[in-house]
């Protein structure tokens, strides 16, 4: 049969299933139930960028498929016909959104994001071709995907002007088909079933439910009819219908099998039983579904838990199975009480005897109990923050007095996703349903100050019950466990249990914490700065070092100072506002890379960041017009026009969108075309080259090569990573050229033309011709050069 295979939280990068092509399973019908709108997906940065996807799987789903097919869609032609197809990543699981981290970025401390539920993952590509994911056995209920650009090293990336390549957007459609079993039979704890298997590879599924308060679930499979060897299989799993290839939770025999096991609660049980050959006879076989619960006084003798051989391979120090049978004799339920706040995901669980709104609560635990709490996170309201859970271990009298010349002292917490672990000590273990070891976990001891308190996170809790079960245990120092309930008595523990957006402390010194939307749910999270990353903005592997910054200050900042030689060239040859727009750009260009570059360690603001970068763009976009302006031969009424025009259309387009590349692009071909008009002009008038033969050898080419340089630099080679040195070189390049493009003015009287420059005017005539000739030179000025 056709499957997806479970991928581990431990390994929530590895890719379980990825099958391309049309939807067909190998055996069973599917039928299409869910579809979503298109969605956009952008490049992941952090986790705000991902794009969420919901969907809602039916009961007694057997498998889903999900289709999902990504376009690369061009929004914007211009000079541009197609769009490259780039990675997409995709993480799906149920109950609540992934937790993943794209970017290799360590988790908190204490984070808990493994022996949750599983995640599926895939990559493919945004060509538009399918990509299928096929879920064997899901669980009913609400399903959550983020997809995504797949990541990449920022600093790796170019910074190019928009316009510079195609503007496309990935596209996402998703669909979601199922295969579901209608054959399963309700069965009643307590009573026998039977039932046969026809025949060969035939199976009879069914299930029970499972209410809470249920502490163990015990299940018979009996039949006379088989030979020597094993011909039926039995299978079991809470919720969805048990997957035959997953080797959870099975028995194979030839007589029958018996199951114990700590169930999920507040849920189905399905129970598939099928034949291991193929029959010729039809097999009779009874079922029978026992409960266990938490007030009866009944006990069972454990004979047949599938966790039990892992354990004693694991070298435990004592007999599992019998805590396990003694354990529903000495456990104490502490009833908690819920209080809701006004903000997002914020909740916490006190007890109904405490007095505080919130923080620590207290309880006693006596050495031969355990105690559990239970509390519930509700569907879709609180998933999208983080679940908190402290213990503290409270020094007294007594707990000193037994510290010191008995034993030690050790308290070990469990919290666990819909059933109860068993806290397990010398090896400082839960075990849960599964019989896995969870790593969410507490334990603080009497003797240590380090681990007086203890904490575990959940990011993005699953909605549903948890639980709670804490025990203490008392300890020699050859860590050999000890009863020391008389001496003992009990022990006073302070607990918090809650849930708070992003992180407990609110994503720290370097973050802040955001509600965004996406698919119409809202989620939590960080949004980190001076280059932390991480869940909480914890990680500092990428932290630029604070001699780096202060090199990017200087070198942004202090590269605007070859401004000056700029502004006192065009104040000597008289071109006032030129040199004041230069002195505009040196000042505005320092002020805002003063207050961007630092990161707030070297930075300094004279006012909003946004306010700067529109002046920085503004004046330097006007300082290329205007030198433009100034290489052509026009009249002084054309050249004010040409000032205010270009200022009043320099500033729309900086508004409008001041990152693209037609800011500065329409400007610079409109002052281009309104210079080489002027040139030809006085060419065609004066009959010879124009500017002179000086300008054009020695002042024009380098210009001319300054500027390709920078624009090449500024267009093409910056990165985030090399910002620093090739936009200071733009700043360097664009102020050397403007001191040998200025052309320099012409002063009053003859003596100041110079022989290379001079030319000869024809004489003055009166005949119309002629006269229209001068009139036409007269509009034109004299260059030195």
């Amino acid at each position: 049969m056709c499957h997806a295979s479970v991928l581990d939280e431990n390994m929530a990068a590895r890719l379980l299933l990825l099958v391309l092509g049309a939807t067909a399973l190998c055996s069973g019908q599917l039928t299409k139930v869910w579809k979503l709108s298109t969605r956009e997906l952008i490049d992941y940065r952090a986790y705000r960028d991902v794009t969420v996807l919901h969907y809602r799987i039916p009961e007694q789903t057997f498998t889903a498929a999900f289709n999902f097919t990504v376009s690369e869609k061009l929004t914007s032609s211009q000079i541009f016909s197609g769009c490259d197809s780039r990675k997409v990543s995709l993480y799906l699981k149920y109950g609540s959104l992934p937790v993943i981290n794209p970017d290799g970025a360590k988790f908190p401390d204490n984070f808990s994001i493994a022996n949750r539920v599983p995640i599926y993952s895939a990559e493919f590509q945004s060509d538009g071709v399918p990509m299928i994911l096929n879920v064997s056995s899901p669980v009913p209920g609400d399903w959550f995907a983020v997809a995504f650009l797949s990541y990449t090293d920022p600093n790796n990336d170019q910074i190019l002007q928009q316009g510079l390549t195609p503007n496309c957007a990935a596209m996402m459609e998703s669909t979601m088909s199922v295969m579901i079993e209608e054959d399963t039979k309700i069965i009643v704890a307590g009573e026998d079933v039977t039932g046969q298997l026809d025949t060969g590879n035939e199976t009879r599924n069914f299930k029970i439910y499972v209410p809470s308060g249920t502490w163990m679930v015990r299940i018979n499979l009996s039949s006379e009819q088989c030979d020597t060897s094993p011909c039926f299989r039995m299978l079991y799993s809470s919720e969805a219908i048990p997957d035959p290839d997953l080797d959870s939770g099975n028995c194979e025999s030839v007589m029958g099998c018996e199951e114990d096991f700590i169930p999920k609660v507040d849920s189905w049980y399905y129970i598939s039983i099928s034949s291991l050959q193929n029959l010729t006879d039809s097999i009779s076989f009874t079922l029978k579904v026992s409960f266990l619960l938490n007030n009866s006084t009944e006990k069972w003798k454990l004979v047949n838990m599938s966790m039990l051989p892992r354990l004693a391979s694991d070298g435990l120090k004592y007999d599992i199975a019998l805590i396990l049978e003694d354990f529903q004799n000495f456990w104490t339920l502490v009833p908690l009480v819920r209080q809701s706040f006004s903000a997002f995901f914020t909740f916490n669980y006190l007890s109904e005897y405490s007095d505080e709104n919130k923080g620590f609560f207290s309880i006693n635990v006596s050495a031969d109990e355990v105690a559990m709490m239970q509390f519930e996170v509700n569907h879709v309201s609180d998933i999208g923050g983080t679940l908190t859970f402290q213990m503290k271990l409270e020094d007294d009298a007594n707990l000193k007095n037994v510290t010191e010349n008995l034993y030690n002292v050790s308290v070990v917490a469990c919290l666990s996703y819909q059933a109860r672990a068993v806290p397990l000590f010398p090896q400082d273990m839960c075990l849960n349903y599964t019989g896995d070891f969870s790593e969410s976990k507490i334990q603080v001891n009497s003797t240590s100050e380090i681990n007086h308190i203890g904490s575990i996170h959940v990011p993005f809790p699953e909605p549903g019950f948890w639980f709670i079960t804490l025990k203490p245990f008392c300890f020699t120092n050859d860590s050999t466990v000890s009863n020391c309930t008389s001496e003992l008595g009990t022990l006073n523990i302070s607990l918090i249990i809650e849930s708070n957006m992003c992180t407990v402390d609110n994503c720290g010194r370097f973050g802040d914490c955001y509600n965004y939307m996406s698919g119409g749910f809202i989620f939590s999270t960080c949004v980190c700065k001076h280059g932390y990353i991480g869940w909480g903005c914890t990680d500092d592997s990428r932290v630029t070092s604070l001699e780096q910054l202060l090199i990017a200050a200087l070198l942004l900042t202090l590269s605007n100072l070859f401004f000056i030689p700029a502004v006192v060239m065009a104040i000597r040859h008289k071109y006032y506002t030129e040199a004041f727009v230069y002195a505009c750009t040196m000042v505005f260009s320092t002020f805002y890379h003063a207050c961007d570059a630092g990161e707030d360690m070297y930075s300094f603001c004279l006012m909003r960041l946004n306010v700067l970068q529109f002046c920085d763009f503004y004046s330097a976009i006007l300082s290329l017009w205007v030198t433009l302006i100034a290489m052509s031969d026009v009249r002084n009424a054309l050249k004010s026009i040409a000032h205010m025009a270009g200022a009043v259309g320099i500033a729309l387009g900086t508004e409008y969108n001041r990152t693209s590349l037609w800011v500065l692009v329409v400007p610079a071909l409109v002052g281009v075309a309104v210079m080489t008009q002027s040139w030809v002009w006085r060419c065609k008038a004066q009959r010879s080259c124009y500017p002179s033969k000086k300008y054009w050898k020695f002042y024009f080419p380098p210009g001319v090569l300054l500027v390709t340089v920078g624009l090449v630099c500024y267009s093409f080679l910056q990165t985030k990573q090399n910002y620093k040195y090739v936009h200071s070189a733009w700043h360097i390049i664009m102020a050397l050229a403007i001191i040998f493009l200025l052309p320099t003015r012409k002063q009053e009287g003859v003596a100041s033309v110079s022989p290379d420059d001079f030319i000869a005017l024809p004489p003055i005539s009166c005949s119309p011709s002629t006269w229209k000739d001068n009139k036409f030179l007269k509009l034109f000025r004299w260059w030195d050069r």
